[in-house]
């Protein structure tokens, strides 16, 4: 009986297969979050571009601040469109809690000061697998970009 008990403590058969098997939930849980980081950062380029396509058409149109611009850019910004028709460039954009303000302002260059556009974008982050990102303890965390151009009118 112990020689069985000790042929079978020095039995080598498997142990991949069980090491494999204490390992592998720590490398999904890697790979999901490589995942859902990449899906934050596409969801901020696509927030990005569309911020600096607004903000470049508001700042150069003749009346920045008026609402037909703004509503103009801020179409471009949510869908790439003019008229807001296409598909949001990002999911996230769906969401009642995402805002997007214009604001204007100027800034010193050199003795003279120039008019400048700004938009800011609060995005909140649109998981692929909402419960991962709140086991990781980042829940809920907004997505927050800005882009801002020289007017330089028509």
């Amino acid at each position: 009986m112990i020689a069985r008990i000790r042929k079978f403590l020095h039995d080598q058969r498997g142990s991949s297969a069980l090491e494999f098997g204490l390992v592998a939930p720590l490398l999904f849980l890697m790979l999901a979050g490589f995942l859902e980081i990449g899906r934050a950062y596409v969801q901020a380029e696509a927030i990005e571009k569309g911020l600096r396509a607004g903000v470049l058409y508001s700042a150069r149109s003749g009346e920045p601040a008026s609402e037909g611009v703004l509503g103009t850019a801020f179409n471009l910004v949510r869908t790439g469109t003019l008229d807001g028709a296409g598909p949001l460039l990002a999911s996230n954009w769906a969401r009642p809690e995402a805002r997007l303000t214009a604001s204007f302002a100027t800034a010193p260059v050199g003795q003279s000061s120039v008019p400048v556009v700004r938009f800011t974008a609060e995005v909140p982050f649109d998981p692929m697998v909402p419960g991962l990102v709140a086991l990781a303890g980042v829940a809920g965390f907004t997505l927050t970009l800005s882009h801002e151009q020289a007017y330089v009118g028509r």
